[in-house]
């Protein structure tokens, strides 16, 4: 604990105001008066304050005995709401006035304006403020400032307690829950996403089980029914450990701001979501950053290892350049060539068709090829924009254009053999489950 600053209190400052103004009053009240000697008073006073304040400022540099303890949720969420406690406990043998404030980081927003209260010895005082992060990555809350007024109340210290908490921000995991994800099965109905009915063959088998009716004939096991004397039917299950790569642009086209997210905190949301659906399925998932930085999170398993996704890119934002795709493909085949479904979530333009192009048909080599866009609504918003005057003409003409160009390349790629998906960043969750669901229903892999 160091001291800040020392400073006059309100307290003081009025009372010597207040003498100032007698001094100067009193001579013209009792000037010819038989009570001249009471202009004397006001500096007897005056005196006396500063003698006292004098008194008071070497009481105050004594080193209050504080305690300061500090609660913070494990996972902080951006964009939502936290309580954080605080807790003073006074170790001296003297009353303490004093005001808290905790200096959070920059980009949290708080409704804390500092906690006053009196504590007596060896008492403890507890309050909560909430923080609202604006921004992931790693945070500090740095210190505690603490504001003691002097025994008198005519001096104000201000004490700075290094009190340094370390804590990250993730991507909003609450919202995710919501969404039917990390603490049970994907509700596909509620989610707004499609269902997809069984395939029929081509699964691993899970178990014999007595036939229900109206089932197909091809499940019945006949050996199995000649031993029990009656219909016995295979089950089936989706096939397990299979591959799933996600390939997420970290270029300068994902950042582009969506009401409060970003296109990447949109399909970094979507993508952990996607990481929990697979897990729990039972497959193995890689990921891959490409743009502003190569990161690569390999052979992830197991539902409950989703945290290893989120402590991997909580702290990657997108940055000014731009994402080269071609590059990125040929560093994911030397690291998997064992084939998987790879789902490369991008922000695309025309002018990033032929790169793209060229880089799933490497990929398809070896892989099944998922390309999930995220459509960008300012081409619509110009199209239903009533036309008055030339300017808005030229704006329709070169959005229509643009937008019937992606379109035409999304058909190009289809043609090519690639899983094309074009949805808004708030559609982006259900697009890309929908994908993966479909490929393991189809039994793509």
């Amino acid at each position: 604990m160091k001291r800040l600053s020392v400073r006059p209190s309100k307290k003081l400052i009025k009372y010597i105001g207040t003498l100032c103004l007698l001094g100067l009053l009193i001579p013209i009240v009792t000037y010819g008066s038989n009570f001249q000697e009471l202009t004397h008073v006001p500096l007897i006073l005056f005196c006396a304050v500063v003698l006292l304040s004098i008194f008071d400022l070497v009481d105050s540099r004594h080193y209050p005995m504080v305690a300061v303890k500090r609660e913070v949720p494990l996972n902080l969420s951006v964009h939502v709401d936290q309580k954080v406690s605080v807790a003073l406990a006074n170790r001296g043998n003297t009353t303490l006035d004093l005001e808290c404030i905790e200096h959070i980081p920059e980009f949290w927003l708080s409704n804390a304006k500092g906690h006053r209260c009196v504590l007596e010895a060896n008492e403890i005082a507890e309050f909560e403020y909430s923080v609202h992060p604006t921004k992931r990555g790693p945070a500090e809350i740095l210190a505690t400032e603490i504001k003691v007024i002097s025994r008198l109340g005519f001096w104000q210290s201000n004490w700075w307690v290094d009190h340094k908490t370390e804590h990250k921000v993730y991507p909003n995991f609450t919202a995710i829950t919501d969404l039917a994800g990390l603490h049970g099965s994907v509700n596909l109905t509620q989610a707004g996403m499609k269902k997809f009915n069984r395939r029929g063959s081509g699964m691993d088998f899970l178990q014999l089980r007595d036939y229900r009716e109206g089932e197909s004939i091809k499940q019945i096991d006949w050996r199995a029914s000649s031993r029990f004397n009656k219909l016995i039917s295979r089950e089936f299950q989706e096939e397990k450990n299979q591959h799933v790569i996600i390939m997420l642009d970290s270029g300068r086209r994902m950042r582009v701001q969506d009401d409060q997210l970003s296109y990447f905190d949109h399909a970094l949301n979507s993508l952990i979501m996607l990481s929990y659906t697979a897990l729990k399925n039972g497959d193995n998932l890689s990921l891959q950053s490409f743009g502003s930085e190569s990161r690569w999170l390999s052979q992830v398993k197991g539902a409950q290892n989703v945290s290893k996704v989120m402590n991997h890119f909580y702290d990657l934002y997108p940055q000014k350049i731009a994402s080269d795709y071609l590059a990125a493909a040929q560093e994911l085949l030397q690291k998997q060539p064992k084939r998987a479904l790879i789902l490369l979530v991008s922000c695309l333009r025309d002018e990033d068709f032929e790169d793209l192009l060229v880089a799933t048909q490497l990929l398809k080599t070896k892989h099944l090829v998922a390309v999930i866009s995220i459509d960008e609504p300012i081409y619509k918003d110009i199209e239903e924009t009533p036309v008055d005057n030339f300017e808005q003409a030229l704006s329709y003409t070169s959005a229509h254009r643009l937008s019937k160009s992606i379109d035409v390349n999304i058909q190009r790629l289809k043609q090519k053999g690639v899983l094309c998906i074009n949805a808004p960043a708030n559609h982006l969750t259900p697009s890309v489950l929908n994908t993966y669901l479909s490929v393991k229903k189809a039994g793509l892999l």
